[in-house]
């Protein structure tokens, strides 16, 4: 009844024995460490202190950081006690003073 042929795929052709494949390139990632002066975290932990709630928003807006690190830095300070998790999400994590 009305059905096309299907055919077998086709074979691999292989490579002539004159030509060599091309060596790979072995691919490095530059491996970057952002160093934040020192002074920078400790005006952080002053400001913290003070403010009801803090998010990386904030500390990103506020001090022109990349945003990754303003994660960094409030784990880091929750890690230390200054700060306590109040809710975190998949997307938004939200911080209050310690004490």
């Amino acid at each position: 009844m009305g059905g096309g042929k299907k055919s077998a795929p086709k074979p691999a052709k292989e490579l002539e024995s004159g030509k060599k494949e091309a060596p790979k390139k072995e691919v490095t990632k530059a491996s970057t460490t952002i160093l934040i002066d020192p002074k920078v975290v400790d005006q952080i932990k002053k400001e913290v202190s003070k403010m009801k709630f803090v998010t990386p928003y904030q500390i990103y807006s506020k001090y022109n950081l990349k945003y990754s690190i303003s994660k960094d830095i409030l784990e880091s300070l929750t890690k230390q006690g200054i700060l306590k998790p109040v809710k975190s999400g998949r997307r938004l994590d939200i911080y209050m003073p310690a004490a």
